[in-house]
């Protein structure tokens, strides 16, 4: 991990990829995080701590993909979600949760992500009620799609469970195409067993008996998925 040299412009179109920094801050809030927050260079593959550090940061991703899983005391990796550029993690270092669980990012290419401390973003949400509001609503539509991902968990077979998953990512990472939607097929098999909660095997079988069903179509460079309506 390196820290990038950035003069001051070069770090504000940074952040301005951002929504919730481009629709609630002025210019002078943009400065604010500008001299607090550092951007660095993530290598693919590398794997940092997101809650369990000395100094706490909401990271805003500028460029790659990143994963965020959860590490069991056993070891074991849960998903979460998946983050594109533009967009925030970290978020439950706002909530103050000591007892949060250990959440770790990794880059599944090089990645630019912007470091910026909780301390600055907090002042910033007392200052600036917008903003505020943003990343609440932010952190609350992040909760309810995990709480959606739990109850999918309880009450849906594993077909289902990998079909909602494959929606949702095609639909954030992807665009639309004729009859369904489209996107860069970064996801391994394994990756999608750990989302769902099921094994290696079972989203091999899922995932040829969907296709089959002309509900999805994938190659290593591309996933489609098709009538929403269907499942």
């Amino acid at each position: 991990m390196s820290t990038l040299t950035q003069n001051g412009l070069a770090l504000e179109k940074i952040l301005l990829t951002t929504d919730i920094i481009r629709i609630t801050m002025n210019r002078k809030d943009i400065l604010k995080l500008h001299n607090a927050g550092v951007v660095r260079r993530i290598s693919e593959r590398k794997v940092f701590n997101v809650t369990d550090t000395p100094v706490k940061y909401v990271y805003f991703l500028q460029k790659g993909l990143i994963k965020i899983s959860n590490i069991s005391e056993t070891g074991e990796e849960l998903i979460k979600y998946f983050i594109k550029p533009g967009a925030i993690f970290g978020e439950l270092n706002l909530l103050d949760n000591e007892e949060s669980s250990q959440e770790v990012a990794i880059a599944m290419e090089d990645c630019e992500v912007c470091f910026i401390p909780v301390e600055t973003v907090n002042q910033l949400m007392a200052t600036n009620s917008t903003f505020q509001k943003h990343i609440l609503q932010f952190i609350g539509r992040r909760i309810k799609k995990m709480e959606e991902r739990m109850f999918s968990l309880m009450l849906k077979d594993v077909k289902e469970r990998i079909l909602d998953f494959l929606k949702e990512f095609v639909m954030e990472f992807g665009h639309p195409v004729d009859g369904g939607y489209t996107a860069k097929n970064f996801l391994t098999h394994e990756d999608i067993a750990r989302v769902t909660t099921t094994s290696r095997q079972s989203v091999t079988t899922s995932l040829v008996y969907l296709k089959k069903q002309g509900l999805i179509d994938y190659d290593s460079q591309t996933l489609s998925v098709f009538n929403f309506q269907r499942s």
